[in-house]
């Protein structure tokens, strides 16, 4: 049996420094058959003393040392988010209540993915956690009226639908208590599990909800990506605790059986090459990977997440997953960083063998999941890694006048001068001046860099994160901040409030209200609010609690 790092880590660390149980928690298991996902790839299931272990480690930093000033610093910068989200949430409200969008800058509703009320289902948990309970009850009338039948005259993007709604209303009832969540996010899910009716069960990109009928994104085709098939585990298994019924969590880890089954490193023909780095391109029918393209970024990003945070979520049962993460992590670092000509270590674009010195803004979710799993399993090597990278995510921003990093950039390799005489001579002035090309320059609001200052912060207390976060926020509110709510801006080079211009981009989606908004806001709140040993965040930033015991069964 191969061990890999995080492996050795736990078994070693963590067995050497357990103490006593930890005190029962609630459970909400019945007896059942035995789920997917209990057995690593060589048949073996997890060590129940290793179990035990990592079932007592703690991951959030004391702040029990915290000065009366810095704390009453943090509470006025919290409060001015909240504010914030107060002035976009006022726009939603007035000009676009119930709707996917709001179109700010013509004040007007927009239908976007179904019509159902995306912006205020994914926006439930933070207007719980932001102490805005009129507005959530408010919201929670809205949803117990939904009809997901009416589609809005749309297909439904069934991976959206399950990160944006189903982990808003699951998240919404674990902090709530109100079972019109619970009972909304089991309608909904029953209404795209046609989706899965496939030959080898593996969901389809779009659905007509009144017919049943699935089909690709991109018409007559049947492909997919890593992360759409791949980010269905956390919000179903937590589903199946819910219900007490396996038909979701089997469903999700459905997937990854097929995907681990139809593709082999061993296989000539396979286009799998490198062990735990899954192409992004896939066939939905067959089962294989139609390209040897693989990233950690758009089309792969949440599909690496999930196996990393539904392992937390089971309470380290599902020991396929972190087995697959284990062995995923150690390629990633061989083969999809590199050392830019700034001596920063960025990810990268890995086409079978060949590395494109390439990355997007989802990449900077990496340091944050990463950190919160080498922190667990006591991995200081891969803490080292999530820290570098977030230092270069970050320098995306910080070189910026605006405050704000592009969607996506290019930057040189140390040592690899051909990056360089290959860009066009546009591309090279930007990395004589940054050390990156802006290849995509505009900002939408997103939340991934966001993301992972605040779990650095949260895991190691150190106040140069929440100041970073803290810079970001500034930066939106120069730049992205409009009558009616907030926008993107259209080129980071330029600081909208010193030129005096404001070139915008009219896009709100509803990730804003629901992560933007929420890591924002947490990163100042009181620490104890989503304590990360307590809550294990979606992709999409929906908290979902560690309190429920899970022993191999629903």
């Amino acid at each position: 049996m191969k061990v890999g790092l995080f492996s050795l880590a736990v078994l070693g660390l963590l067995h050497a420094n357990a103490q006593s149980p930890p005190p029962a928690k609630p459970s909400l298991l019945t007896r059942g058959p035995s789920v997917s996902g209990l057995l690593n790839r060589d048949g073996r299931g997890a060590n129940p003393e290793r179990i035990e272990a990592l079932r007592q480690r703690t991951v959030q930093h004391d702040f029990s040392y915290e000065t009366a000033e810095d704390r009453q610093t943090r509470r006025d910068r919290a409060q001015a988010i909240r504010q914030g989200f107060a002035h976009a949430w006022d726009g939603y409200k007035r000009y676009a209540y119930g709707a996917d969008e709001i179109d700010v800058v013509n004040k007007a509703p927009k239908t976007t993915r179904n019509g159902w009320g995306a912006t205020l289902v994914d926006a439930l948990d933070t207007l719980w956690i932001m102490d805005m309970k009129d507005e959530f009850w408010r919201a929670r009338d809205f949803v117990a009226k939904l009809d997901f039948r009416k589609d809005g005259g749309q297909l439904t993007k069934v991976f959206e639908t399950n990160i944006r709604y189903i982990g808003g209303l699951l998240s919404a009832y674990e902090l709530s208590g109100d079972k019109v969540f619970l009972q909304k996010a089991v309608e909904l899910t029953d209404v795209i599990m046609p989706a899965f009716n496939t030959p080898l069960g593996l969901p389809w990109q779009m659905l007509n909800v009144t017919t049943g009928v699935g089909s690709s994104e991109t018409p007559g085709r049947t492909s997919t990506n890593l992360a759409e098939i791949g980010t269905f585990q956390m919000e179903f298994y937590r589903l199946s605790q819910h219900t007490k019924n396996a038909t979701y969590h089997e469903a999700a880890q459905n997937v990854i059986t097929v995907m681990l089954n139809k593709n082999k490193v061993s296989d000539p023909t396979s286009n799998y090459a490198i062990p735990g780095l899954y192409p992004i391109d896939f066939d939905m029918i067959s089962g294989k990977f139609t390209s040897r393209s693989t990233y950690w970024g758009g089309g792969g990003d949440s599909f690496y997440e999930y196996l990393a945070k539904t392992w937390i979520l089971s309470d380290f049962m599902l020991e396929r997953n972190i087995d697959m993460w284990s062995e995923s992590i150690q390629s990633f670092k061989r083969y999809s960083v590199a050392e830019s000509t700034s001596g920063y270590l960025f990810p990268g674009f890995v086409d079978g063998t060949k590395f494109f010195p390439y990355a997007d803004t989802f990449t900077n979710f990496i340091p944050g999941t990463l950190g919160l799993i080498s922190k667990l399993v006591g991995s200081d090597l891969y803490f080292e890694l999530a820290e570098n990278l977030l230092e270069s995510g970050f320098s995306v921003f910080d070189r910026m006048p605006s405050s704000l990093g592009a969607e996506a950039i290019k930057f040189v390799r140390k040592n690899v001068p051909s990056d360089y005489l290959l860009m066009k001579s546009s591309s090279k002035s930007m990395v004589d001046q940054y050390g990156f090309s802006l290849e995509r320059p505009y900002y939408l609001l997103r939340p991934e860099l966001i993301e992972s200052l605040f779990y650095m912060y949260r895991l190691t207390g150190k106040q140069l994160y929440a100041d970073r976060v803290w810079k970001i926020w500034q930066g939106i509110q120069r730049n992205c901040r409009v009558p009616g709510g907030y926008v993107g801006t259209a080129n980071v080079a330029v600081d909208d409030m010193a030129s005096g211009t404001m070139d915008i981009i009219n896009s709100t989606e509803s990730f804003f209200f629901a992560e933007t908004f929420l890591y924002l806001y947490l990163t100042f709140a009181d620490h104890d609010n989503i304590n990360l040993d307590e809550w294990v965040f979606t992709t999409e930033a929906h908290p979902l609690s560690r309190k429920y015991v899970f022993d191999g069964t629903f």
